[in-house]
């Protein structure tokens, strides 16, 4: 097999970082298969081998030199305005003879850490609610694509902790959806630092809701909170139609006015705002389908921002991301934890996937 190198170091590479718009150039080592050892084609088509089009001539590439004369050391200069798509490849017969090298313009970097900044600045207030792609409850401000702009609702208020009815159960500035099964958010009251040994006085809240609706203020959103900063309020929550800690009360933030996302319902909002078009949105399977626009990336060392992390089976997704010269990962984890972004990224927990630079935009293009 043959392999790219940079043009100016010498060093085999996998992926070029370049100017916006700029002409650049890359090395070839090798040609086709012995004992001929045929020039390959040097092509930026994004067709899929075997293919007819990786035998053809490509305008945006040009054959600068054999550097020395006979050692089947080429050098090529590509025309970035004029690629065909966002990678350069050596073919032989119409298929790939050498990995290729994807090409990076600077815009693009940003474009990809602007995906991943949207996502962290998510993490310190969103919620995670099953079904929902960003909305807060109430209003249809969330992701359009895949029809869940406005799936996180507030749930009607209920104040007996006695009740066991689905809609009844104890419940306070709390939001629910429907899509994928009823589910409730528990409002990060993994991370509010209440638990079952020292909660807040139920009883007393519960008498401060009631002495609130005799004066006529039935807006739950108005109600004084408990715990030290007076923000936590009581729920028994839902996932997929199942009450969860067998019926337990736990104290979690006010769902109002605060976003809601899955692990899903992250990605598509993030990228959706980077997107080309109007209304993307994916499965968390589709995310694996060429067809889509992504791109499995299995070299180790090739990590960009932005990268789609997919656990194996489909269960959950999330994005890969850069801090300090580390790599981590941007997450929508449960209801009671919330948003992450502090899980160090392995390598072997995650397939990994890139969505072509031909499908994103700067926000608001």
């Amino acid at each position: 097999m043959s392999n790219f190198f940079d043009a100016i170091t010498g060093e085999s590479i996998t992926r070029l970082e370049v100017k916006q718009g700029a002409k650049f150039r890359l090395g070839l080592d090798g040609g086709g298969p012995p004992p001929k050892f045929e020039p390959l084609n040097v092509t930026t088509s994004p067709a899929k081998a075997p293919n007819p089009l990786l035998k053809a001539a490509d305008p945006a590439v040009k054959l600068i030199k054999e550097d020395p004369k006979g050692s089947r050391k080429f050098v090529y200069e590509i025309d970035q305005a004029n690629m065909q798509g966002s990678s350069v490849r050596a073919c032989w017969n119409g298929s790939d003879y050498s990995a290729p090298v994807a090409v990076v313009s600077e815009s693009m970097l940003e474009i990809r850490k602007s995906i991943v900044d949207m996502a962290l600045g998510f993490v310190d207030d969103a919620h995670y609610l099953w079904g929902t792609a960003g909305n807060e409850p109430g209003v249809s401000n969330g992701n359009p694509g895949g029809g869940k702009h406005g799936a996180a609702q507030m749930r009607k208020y209920s104040l007996d902790p006695a009740a066991t009815a689905r809609d009844s159960v104890l419940a306070v500035c709390t939001a629910y959806c429907t899509i994928g099964g009823y589910s409730t958010c528990a409002g990060r009251s993994d991370r509010t630092g209440v638990g079952p040994a020292t909660p807040p006085d139920l009883d007393a809240f519960l008498k401060s809701c009631n002495d609130a609706i005799a004066k006529g203020k039935t807006d739950q959103t108005t109600w004084t909170g408990a715990g030290i900063q007076k923000d936590l309020f009581p729920r028994k929550y839902y996932w997929q139609g199942v009450l969860q800690e067998n019926g337990r009360v736990v104290w979690g933030e006010s769902c109002d006015e605060v976003r809601h996302f899955d692990c899903v319902g992250l990605v598509n909002y993030c990228y959706a705002q980077h997107w080309y078009q109007p209304n993307f949105g994916l499965d968390i399977a589709a995310f694996r389908n060429e067809n889509q626009g992504a791109t499995q990336i299995t070299d180790a060392k090739d990590l960009m921002d932005a990268d789609i992390l997919i656990k194996p089976g489909n269960g959950h997704i999330g994005m890969l991301y850069q801090d300090d010269g580390d790599w981590y990962v941007v997450q929508a984890v449960g209801t009671a934890t919330g948003l992450t972004d502090d899980s160090e990224f392995k390598a072997s927990a995650w397939d990994r996937f890139r969505m072509n630079d031909a499908y994103l935009v700067g926000e608001g293009s």
